[in-house]
């Protein structure tokens, strides 16, 4: 299966054989993201975790020394930032943040090339909650050590621990979301979302028409997105204070797992997909 093919965007990169399995019991994540009933699911944790993205990339900028957990571009305009302007915290912080998210993007990616790549729906659900089992755990470490931290602004070294600990659960997350293929979905950022919005905006002036009930629901998914990731970081920017901000990720990964483990059966809108842009 090609990834740049029309309609089979939902692929897994490390495993050829997760792509064309088809005999047996099951389903190949490609077939279970094309499942309806699956793609609300599936919306729900991406909303979550886009939601933790924020609020732990706002926390790191405002108290861990201005450089983010997730948002790696952001991190690699610090770096040279840092070079040019002699900064050595903010270099070092910086580029040690990239470094620790790249591990957890490439632990992620080879947890999820080894999980069983035929599985039943409630399979899957199982193998997804208990991948983020690890990036809670990650975020337990990451509220405990910054509750117990006295004077954090003064603790340069605890400031760099917790930076660690929160953007290798970042580089973990942004490996599931990123096994999905939908297009312009990452969760860690918001670029390709707006690049996929603008897109289907250009399309929609370039071959107007009614638009498919499907391709309403999936552009409204994509700016509720951006919404939540502008919503999470104004709530943080007021919040930071609060002693219980740094519990909030998580508790959004709990409900996160809870979700993937309740049972569903009704139909669901749909995530964006390939196919349906290519109708417009």
């Amino acid at each position: 299966m090609n990834i740049g093919k029309p309609g089979k965007l939902f692929a897994l990169p490390q495993t050829e054989a997760m792509q064309t399995a088809t005999a047996g019991n099951g389903s190949t994540l490609p077939d279970l993201l094309r499942a309806p009933h699956e793609r609300g699911r599936i919306a729900l944790l991406i909303l979550l975790l886009t939601l933790t993205a924020a609020w732990i990339d706002m926390l790191s900028y405002l108290s861990l020394g201005r450089v983010f957990a997730s948002f790696m571009t952001g991190n690699l305009l610090f770096i040279g930032l840092g070079v040019v302007q002699g900064n050595s915290g903010l270099l070092i912080r910086a580029l040690v943040a990239v470094l620790v998210f790249l591990v957890g993007v490439t632990f992620g990616s080879f947890c999820l090339g080894r999980a069983p790549q035929q599985q039943t729906g409630s399979a899957w659900h199982q193998t997804f909650a208990r991948y983020l089992l690890m990036e809670w755990l990650l975020l337990l470490v990451y509220a405990i050590i910054w509750r117990v931290t006295s004077n954090l602004s003064q603790q340069a070294g605890v400031q760099i621990l917790l930076l660690c600990v929160a953007a290798l659960g970042m580089g973990i997350q942004g490996a599931l979301v990123w096994a999905f293929k939908i297009p312009g979905v990452v969760a860690d950022a918001l670029t390709a979302t707006l690049i996929t919005l603008g897109q289907r905006f250009a399309q929609d002036l370039d071959h107007p028409g009614p638009e498919s009930q499907e391709w309403r629901w999936s552009s409204m998914f994509l700016a509720l997105l951006c919404l939540v990731y502008v919503a999470s970081a104004l709530v943080v920017a007021l919040t930071s204070a609060f002693m219980l901000t740094p519990v909030v990720p998580v508790i959004i990964v709990t409900i996160a797992i809870c979700a993937l483990l309740f049972p569903s059966r009704q139909p669901t809108r749909s995530l964006p997909t390939s196919s349906s842009e290519s109708n417009t």
